[in-house]
């Protein structure tokens, strides 16, 4: 979880930064500062990227964090179709999860249950679903090891009864 709270910090810095550079441009803009006179238009550009950022980055992780912090996620089942260059985004039945890239380890096609937050989609983790022919080889294992132990278990307390 701690890539989450880095890449929260990271936005809610450019967020930040994004903030000063439009108060410092309104400041200039007003005082007549520039010399081109294209810039006083800066101001409604830098407003429209402070948005889309706060939009689309910056509140839906702030909104995650009530998840995160109950870890409440929500849960769903699918195969990936696709994963970024970055291994830092991976879509899944259509839908693009945001994952932390340095212990991300699956491959497209891959049967999995993803674990995710509601409004980032960050994803918490990505488990592979079993088959029906893992399952059973699975089950057949634990029943032959099961049986195994009572054997062995049997003949342990046979010779601790018998005393010769």
């Amino acid at each position: 979880m701690s890539y989450f709270w880095a890449n929260l910090g990271g936005h809610l810095l450019i967020s930040l930064l994004l903030l000063i550079v439009f108060l410092w441009s309104v400041k200039n803009t007003q005082q007549n500062r520039w010399k081109k006179g294209f810039l006083f238009l800066l101001p409604v550009v830098l407003v429209i990227v402070l948005l889309v950022q706060l939009a689309l980055f910056s509140i839906p992780r702030l909104l995650d964090t009530t998840t995160v912090l109950r870890s409440s996620y929500r849960m769903k089942s699918g195969t990936i179709e696709s994963v970024s260059s970055f291994k830092d985004k991976v879509k899944i039945d259509g839908t693009t999860y945001y994952v932390n890239p340095f212990s991300f380890d699956r491959e497209v096609g891959d049967e999995v249950t993803v674990k995710y937050t509601p409004y980032a989609k960050y994803a918490y983790s990505l488990e592979l679903v079993e088959t029906e022919e893992e399952k059973d080889s699975r089950e057949s294992k634990e029943t032959k090891d099961s049986k195994d132990s009572k054997v062995s278990k049997n003949s342990k307390e046979k010779k601790d009864a018998d005393p010769s």
